[in-house]
């Protein structure tokens, strides 16, 4: 994470911790902050990782009778889906057209991490075929238009959903630090001959927790060439 991103959060987020399995320790030799410790979580029991720390071997589940996971990034020992952390700054929301739910909703976020936000570029580019230069996207696709719920108030405190109180998805807003829970997918697309023969990858929303809401003064816009206390 870079400090700029994170030295303006209040003590419940920057706070050290120990987790259940074990006291995690920091480069420094120091019990991981909150942040650091959703940073860089990971869970091979639940099939649970941080962005980061996705496994190299994971790859394109298997089709097979009963289940479809030939779309979706799994762990190839399980061929079950891996459900990816990742947390950052919200910089734009989609949910809702006309005052309706819209069929689609998106969520943009700016991860607390430049060399973080490269990498994901780069995961969703190498894993589309043919591979792209520059892609992002956290979709949750729907085939009937309702207003996506999975959004959680963790705040005080990140724990299971159940635990947590309900946060309104429209009050959402731009600035707002939040953990993104997603699982990377892929959906074909036509070719030039107008054939389904390449596919993007994406990340497709699974839930999304509120671990800081931007006040007012945080989200105003302040053009850049404006003078503090200059007045004639």
């Amino acid at each position: 994470m870079d400090d700029d991103e994170i030295r303006k959060y209040p003590s419940a987020l920057l706070r050290y911790v120990e987790t259940r399995q074990q006291e995690k320790k920091n480069v420094y030799g120091g019990v991981c902050s909150r942040l650091e410790t959703l940073s860089t979580y990971e869970n091979s029991t639940a099939n649970v990782y941080s962005l980061a720390r996705i496994p190299l071997s994971c790859c394109w589940g298997k089709h097979n009778p009963y289940t479809n996971h030939s779309k979706i990034l799994c762990n190839p020992a399980s061929d079950e889906p891996v459900l990816v952390w990742l947390m950052g700054h919200i910089s734009s929301t989609w949910f809702m057209r006309n005052s309706e739910p819209d069929r689609q909703c998106s969520v943009t976020i700016v991860p607390l991490s430049r060399d973080l936000s490269r990498y994901a570029n780069r995961l969703l580019c190498g894993f589309s075929s043919p591979p792209l230069r520059a892609y992002t996207s956290i979709l949750k696709p729907s085939a009937s238009p309702t207003l996506f719920s999975s959004v959680y108030d963790a705040r005080e405190v990140f724990c299971a959903k159940n635990e947590m109180m309900p946060y309104p998805p429209t009050e959402l807003k731009r600035k707002d630090l939040v953990l993104m829970e997603m699982w990377l997918c892929c959906y074909f697309t036509k070719d030039d001959s107008n054939r389904y023969s390449q596919f993007r990858a994406q990340f497709e929303l699974n839930a999304v927790s509120v671990l800081h809401s931007a006040d007012d003064t945080e989200c105003e816009d302040k053009p850049e060439n404006d003078i503090g206390d200059f007045r004639i």
